[in-house]
């Protein structure tokens, strides 16, 4: 779909993604594969999936959130005969970067547009009625999924700005055309909420590093703080986030100050700052996770700061 650019995404994050969504699925038991002898043999606690697919309960809990959240999906899709996956479902199959600020049930559409009562009594599972063509479907590793643009254009529809920015971004990170999205946008016709996802191809970038930079700047944009530019590049350092040409947004990623070499990271960091600050700018530095957890207090905190520079001006 469209005309690709530059992708981003090294080859090397992908392979390193199949190798570990194959290490997971490894631990699946089927229940409908196993002998009676077999069966009798499970013991210890397991996470129930599906009725007919059990995860070891310990290995579950070992899992990050996000791969929690890819397994339902796998196992949904792998038991759900006709059943497409969309949505933030799509998204964690097609390895695109996700947020969820809400609840995230798996989200799966019916090609005749009905439902499986069954299912919908299990919980965790959300029915989406909606018209799919044909070139907006494809199939990866046995699923049926929405392909990246639909798939961004429902996040965008369904889940609104904060988590379609985030999608569009990705799109853009694995070198996707701006303009070939909006014309696959005009493709979509009058859906529900198009307005959502044409906000936020318009404030995509191609040059955001992470999920987390650009659910920052989603914020930054909603709360009407700019003008705002990405990867800025100030000495010889690029920047995450510049506002107004002196307030940056440095947002951590999750393992940046762990492992042997953290105290030599925390000091190249600490030199960095000080060169950077000493030419005048301000500095905001914040953990990836606080700003999903505390958008507000994210808010705030950067208001705060362009007042105290109202302030001293004055």
């Amino acid at each position: 779909m469209g005309t690709k650019r530059i992708d981003r995404e090294p080859e090397e994050v992908r392979e390193a993604r199949r190798n570990r969504e194959a290490e997971i699925l490894s631990h699946v038991i089927n229940l409908r594969k196993l002998s009676h002898q077999s069966a009798g043999e499970l013991t210890g606690d397991y996470h129930d999936l599906h009725p007919t697919l059990i995860y070891a309960k310990n290995l579950w809990d070992a899992l990050p959130f996000h791969e929690q959240r890819w397994l339902e999906c796998r196992a949904a899709s792998m038991t759900s005969r006709g059943a497409i996956l969309v949505g933030r479902s799509a998204a964690r199959e097609l390895g695109m970067w996700v947020i969820s600020l809400t609840d995230e049930p798996v989200e799966l559409a019916v090609p005749s547009g009905g439902t499986s009562p069954r299912r919908l009594k299990r919980g965790g599972m959300k029915y989406r009625r909606m018209e799919l063509r044909d070139d907006e479907i494809t199939e990866r590793n046995g699923c049926t999924i929405t392909n990246f643009f639909r798939t961004f254009a429902d996040i965008a529809r369904y889940h609104g700005f904060l988590e379609g920015l985030i999608a569009a971004d990705y799109l853009l990170y694995r070198g996707y055309d701006p303009q070939a999205l909006r014309k696959q946008m005009r493709r979509l016709g009058p859906l529900h909420r198009i307005a959502t996802v044409r906000r936020c191809i318009d404030h995509a970038v191609s040059n955001s590093d992470s999920p987390y930079e650009s659910l920052a700047r989603a914020l930054l944009i909603e709360a009407g703080i700019g003008p705002i530019q990405t990867q800025v590049k100030i000495l010889h350092y690029f920047v995450d986030i510049l506002i107004d040409g002196w307030l940056i947004i440095e947002i951590d990623g999750d393992i940046k100050y762990e492992g042997p070499d953290a105290d030599a990271v925390r000091k190249r960091e600490h030199d960095r700052q000080k060169q950077i600050t000493n030419k005048g700018y301000v500095i905001l530095r914040y953990p990836a996770d606080f700003i999903r957890r505390h958008p507000e207090q994210f808010i705030a905190e950067v208001l705060q700061a362009i007042a105290a520079r109202g302030a001293v001006i004055a």
